[in-house]
């Protein structure tokens, strides 16, 4: 991604897919088993995609996690004992 020119064109998924409607007869029935396979392949991938994030999507949260926590706690804290500090001044 980082690769990618500045003039390159990118191109919305919405903009490359064009719904037509099933035509009738047999092509309509073949529609209606793709739709049943869409179903049964979105079930899959959507079974993997959660067995991963069990797995290792913890792992990546808590990686995140242990980055940024320290950063956070740092700027609180750093703001509570400047306050303190300003209150002992006083």
């Amino acid at each position: 991604m980082a690769d990618v020119e500045k003039n390159e064109e990118i191109i919305e998924l919405t903009e490359v897919v064009e719904e037509k409607p099933a035509p009738a007869g047999k092509e309509g029935e073949r529609s209606h088993e793709n739709t049943s396979e869409f179903l049964a392949m979105k079930r899959t991938l959507t079974a993997k995609a959660e067995e991963w994030m069990a797995s290792e999507g913890v792992r990546v949260l808590e990686r995140v996690a242990r980055e940024m926590f320290p950063r956070i706690a740092e700027g609180v804290l750093r703001r509570e004992i400047d306050k303190l500090k300003a209150e002992i001044k006083e």
